[in-house]
C-alpha cells in the first residue's frame, strides 16, 4: 500500500505529485514506463487532481488531498480524498459527453472508460478508481 498528504493543491504542483506516485508504483509493482497501465493510471490521477482544483480551488488551496493505492495481483485501486471539496459528480456525468467544441468535460468520462471501476462517494470528496493489472 501507498499513501500520500499533499498540502495547498495547485495546478503547478500536479506534475511533481503525479511523477511521485508514479515512480513508486514503478518500484513497488515492476511497473513499465511504456505499458498502458502506466498511461492510465498518470492520466487518471492526473484528472482527478485537476478536478479537485478546477471545481473547488478554495478547499483544494486550504485543504489536504489524501491518496491511498492498494493492490492485488489482478487490480490496483486509487482513493483520492480531499474534504470539503465536493461536487455534484452525478449531474456532471449525466449531462452527457461534450460537443466537440468545448474545451472542457471530458475527465470524468476518460476515467470511466480506461478504468475497470469509477465511483465517487455520496458527497463527491473521495473519488475510487480500479485498474485492471493485467
Amino acid at each position: 500500500m501507498l499513501t500520500y498528504d499533499f498540502h495547498n493543491m495547485a495546478k503547478e504542483n500536479v506534475k511533481s505529485y503525479v511523477e511521485l506516485i508514479l515512480r513508486d508504483l514503478r518500484s513497488e509493482l515492476s511497473l513499465q514506463e511504456e505499458c498502458l497501465l502506466h498511461y492510465s493510471l498518470q492520466l487518471g490521477i492526473w484528472e482527478i487532481l485537476i478536478n479537485i482544483i478546477d471545481h473547488s480551488p478554495k478547499a483544494a488551496a486550504n485543504c489536504h488531498t489524501h491518496i491511498t493505492i492498494r493492490w492485488t495481483d489482478s487490480d490496483i485501486v486509487l482513493k483520492i480524498t480531499n474534504r470539503d471539496s465536493g461536487f455534484d459528480w452525478r449531474k456532471c456525468l449525466m449531462t452527457g459527453l461534450p460537443s466537440p467544441a468545448q474545451q472542457r468535460g471530458r475527465g470524468l468520462y476518460i476515467i470511466q472508460s480506461i478504468s475497470k471501476h469509477f465511483t465517487f462517494d455520496e458527497n463527491g470528496e473521495s473519488a475510487n478508481i480500479t485498474f485492471a493489472r493485467k
